[in-house]
């Protein structure tokens, strides 16, 4: 909903909200598996995913890089300790424009793994300059937010 002090927020997107939304973008935009990444045999078929926006000419002198994560490809991994690992190594990668743009100081990132229920969740930190979190947030069930089915 939006807040009634932005005036100016007629669309509904809660401008407070930046650094959520600019997470969930990095997290669950689909980026292209590289030919040659060691889990492409995750992909289904030949569908290398990447989202539209990265094929256009970013700009390098401004620090634009691709946006969007490989988490997606770990949907179809089995769930086990390797691939926790690399999930919580997809995130932080993701993630990092934001400390290279200014938006954060550090990122933390876990993955936990719960083989009983078959479920991996995702908890984030974000950190300002001075020392502060300045967001906190679990993504649970990660499989359900990035499944392509």
């Amino acid at each position: 909903l939006a807040d009634a002090s932005e005036t100016q927020n007629r669309g509904g997107l809660r401008a407070q909200a930046g650094l959520h939304t600019a997470i969930i973008l990095a997290l669950f935009s689909d980026k292209r598996v590289p030919e040659d990444h060691p889990h492409r045999k995750y992909v289904d078929g030949n569908d290398l995913g990447g989202w539209w926006g990265n094929t256009l000419d970013l700009r390098e002198d401004l620090g634009e890089e691709e946006l969007g994560s490989l988490l997606w490809i770990y949907a179809r991994a089995p769930l086990n300790e390797e691939t926790r690992r690399f999930v919580e190594v997809a995130a932080q990668e993701a993630l990092a424009p934001l400390i290279k743009q200014g938006a954060a100081a550090r990122i933390d990132v876990k993955a936990e793994l719960h083989s009983a229920f078959n479920r991996l969740d995702l908890q984030v930190q974000v950190y300002g300059r001075d020392g502060q979190r300045v967001y906190s947030q679990r993504f649970l069930d990660l499989w359900h937010q990035v499944s392509r089915s």
